[in-house]
């Protein structure tokens, strides 16, 4: 075929004012043109090599197995890349140029896509970039184009063009030197950083000989494939809005869209970042994604946590394909910043947190330069975007009221689920829960409910509660199991009146407090904190119990070795991660021996009184500002400070049982199945002996076990060598006088 027919061979010229019908037809036309410009270059580098003759095409070459020398040597012979064309070959090049770009420019005044233009348009690609691409491209479209770069490398191993073969190329079919081959060269071009895969150059050579070898994803997206990147899958993912929203928050929705619309679509300027920060599943992304919606563009979510593991050169590499997703598809890109991790010692903590802080920032900074707007979701406001360029704004999704709670109880929830004897009102102001946590706690008690055949009942709702709700406070705490009920508590009628106020403010909070505006008048301090003091024994921490179990809510033991550190300034951070943590939980937090934390301020005297009081001073600062329930017990009330005693609304005295209230503790310790050989006179033991609950429990457990030993069942005789051995402990001896009538 002569090289003055190619362009007719190839192309219909009555068509170059119509625009295509497809993208089909766009791409084949496309790589019609491609095809016609290896032909005339293939042409030249056998004309160069004096063995081809110059007006006839050439096949492709497979297998070729001979060395390559440099790319100038094999496609520009010593006349310079002008000379390699003859006027006749250029012709139908700049032909088959102009026909493909006219009928373009046709298309893209209508209606239908062309994707690779819309990448070459979305990355800001010139003429030369954009024939790059194309190059890139060839071979994912058609393995042909591998034997065509075997035969213009003259290596059957090099199947991809280079950034080197992608200037000669153009130079030589056009004649001209392309602008913006120097960003192509150092890898500075977006057609390198996006839209190709990162290839390592051969030892002897420089970045130039690096390969051109596109990216599965947008390869994927000019051949008309939507699908998301697979390699993201992981890191990345589209978050969908879900189908029940509940109409709250309002005024948060209304300033994210007002930020979104400002800032998101500006054609220069600095990255804007709008910080969306709150306890997790509270409806961070939920806001984000509303506001991208409102003009119809999707919320791609990337997991922090993912990248952060990652060296700073691979967090780079991963942020350019982010971006590429971004960009091909339109999504808004919205950061998960991870939260603190529990569990890890001191100086891991301070190994760690450096290294974690380093590669952040890095990430930070590099995100700044790749998006023009972003959102950042975090539990805590950050700070880490001040030294840098990015126009910032921060927006607080705190906790629910108890009325948001309401709506979203009735929203996510139907009445007819619930037996009768639950209150979605009072379910809305008891159990403090996000909008997600209720969903997951909603469908684990369906689940249960299908289960047993029965309707969500009280029991079957508690267990999804604490299902949900179990080790989010780390090592700070130990959960109780809270077995005991009101039955199994023995104490005077007044300690038990004021326990069940005491739950009554948990249940009624939402009514009195914002039915009725008493909360208007305490903006803060609203947190409910209760104090049980008493002798050792007196029934302080089944009490707590008792009231976990009839709330549902789970009862953590607040472990005073985790949160005092001997680092300055330790304790205090541990304080501040507890209570971040329980206040986004179910949670009810008691302090045993709450005097050793609680403990009244002393005179400084040197640096360790000082450090001791900024500590208990900042405790009492986090303890007004929870609004969670918090109980204190304490064997020692006078050594607990006066400023915690004034926020503590209630204050329970755990006295010694009265002779009435120790019979009936006697009477409920023993358990039904326990084996007795004669009746026990518990009258006389209620009556002649001044003992705590626990302290009867104690012996009645030691009088079985004597019984067991002596293959026998429990006596009389068995409590009275029990009761002489707990005696003992204290240093007092009893004798057989001390029982009377027993002992004889």
């Amino acid at each position: 075929m002569l090289i003055e027919e190619l362009y007719n061979s190839r192309f219909d010229s009555s068509l170059y004012i119509q625009p295509y019908r497809s993208a089909q037809e766009y791409i084949t036309e496309r790589m019609q043109f491609l095809d016609l410009c290896f032909t005339v270059a293939c042409a030249a580098k056998g004309l160069s090599g004096g063995d081809i003759p110059a007006r006839e095409t050439v096949g492709f070459c497979h297998g070729l197995s001979v060395s390559s020398s440099d790319l100038f040597s094999i496609l520009t012979p010593d006349g310079g890349a002008e000379d390699c064309l003859t006027p006749e070959a250029r012709e139908q090049v700049e032909n088959a140029f102009f026909h493909v770009e006219c009928r373009t420019r046709q298309t893209l005044r209508g209606d239908l896509p062309l994707p690779f233009e819309t990448v070459s348009a979305k990355f800001a690609l010139d003429d030369f970039e954009r024939f790059a691409l194309l190059l890139a491209f060839a071979p994912a479209y058609d393995r042909k184009y591998e034997g065509v770069y075997t035969y213009l490398h003259n290596s059957s191993s090099d199947t991809q063009p280079t950034r080197w073969m992608a200037v000669r190329l153009f130079r030589l079919l056009f004649g001209i030197n392309p602008p913006s081959a120097v960003r192509v060269l150092d890898g500075t071009s977006p057609l390198v950083r996006f839209l190709t895969i990162p290839t390592a150059a051969p030892p002897e050579r420089n970045a130039a000989a690096e390969k051109l070898v596109i990216h599965p994803r947008a390869a994927a997206y000019i051949l008309g494939k939507a699908d998301m990147d697979a390699s993201l899958a992981g890191y990345a993912e589209l978050y969908s809005l879900p189908e029940v929203t509940v109409p709250v928050r309002a005024d948060s929705f209304a300033a994210a869209q007002e930020f979104f619309m400002k800032n998101a679509f500006r054609d220069s300027g600095p990255c804007a970042v709008l910080n969306l920060f709150g306890p997790e599943g509270i409806g961070r992304r939920f806001v984000a994604a509303h506001a991208a919606a409102s003009v119809k563009l999707p919320l791609l979510c990337v997991d922090l946590q993912r990248l952060t593991v990652l060296e700073e050169r691979d967090i780079t590499r991963w942020l350019d394909t982010i971006c590429l997703e971004c960009t091909l598809s339109g999504a808004i890109p919205c950061f998960l910043f991870p939260g603190k991790k529990p569990g890890e010692t001191e100086e891991e903590k301070e190994v760690t947190h450096d290294s974690f802080e380093a590669r952040m920032d890095h990430a930070a900074v590099y995100i700044t330069r790749l998006f023009r707007f972003i959102f950042w979701i975090t539990q805590e406001r950050d700070q880490r975007f001040a030294v840098t360029d990015a126009l910032t704004d921060s927006l607080e999704l705190p906790m629910l009221t108890a009325e948001e709670r309401k709506l979203f109880w009735n929203s996510f929830a139907k009445p007819e689920e619930f037996s009768p004897e639950i209150s979605l009102d009072i379910c809305a102001s008891q159990y403090i829960l996000t909008p997600r946590d209720l969903q997951r706690v909603l469908h684990t008690a369906r689940a249960a409910s299908r289960f047993r055949g029965t309707p969500i009942t009280k029991d079957i709702l508690k267990d999804a509660i604490r299902q949900h709700s179990r080790s989010q406070l780390g090592l700070y705490a130990t959960l109780i199991n809270a077995v005991f009920t009101w039955d199994d508590l023995v104490v005077s009628e007044d300690q038990k009146r004021k326990m069940k106020m005491i739950c009554d403010q948990v249940r009624y909070r939402r009514v009195v407090g914002e039915e009725w505006g008493f909360r208007k008048k305490s903006p803060y301090g609203n947190g409910l904190c209760a104090l049980f003091y008493g002798s050792p024994g007196t029934g302080k921490t089944m009490a707590v119990q008792v009231m976990a179990n009839e709330l549902g809510i789970d009862l953590y033991r607040i472990d005073l070795s985790q949160l005092v550190s001997k680092y300055i300034g330790e304790t205090q951070k541990n304080i501040s991660d507890l209570f971040n943590r329980a206040k986004n939980i179910n949670a009810m937090l008691f302090f045993d021996e709450a005097d050793s934390m609680f403990a009244k301020r002393s005179e400084v005297k040197d640096s360790n009184d000082r450090y001791a009081n900024a500590d208990t001073a900042f405790l009492l600062q986090k303890l007004e500002d929870y609004e969670g329930i918090t109980i204190l017990a304490t064997n020692y009330v006078n050594n607990i400070d006066d400023a915690f005693k004034r926020r503590i609304k209630f204050m329970i005295n755990f006295v010694f049982p009265t002779p009435d209230v120790r019979l009936m503790l006697w009477k409920k310790i023993a358990p039904p199945t326990a084996r007795f050989d004669e009746e026990i006179d518990y009258d006389f033991f209620a009556e002649n002996f001044e003992l705590t609950g626990s302290n009867i429990k104690e012996i009645f457990t030691n009088a079985a076990y004597i019984a067991a030993a002596e293959g026998a069942g429990i006596r009389n005789c068995h409590i009275i060598e029990a009761i002489k051995l707990n005696f003992s402990k204290y240093g007092k001896l009893l004798t057989d006088d001390d029982f009377g009538y027993l002992a004889r």
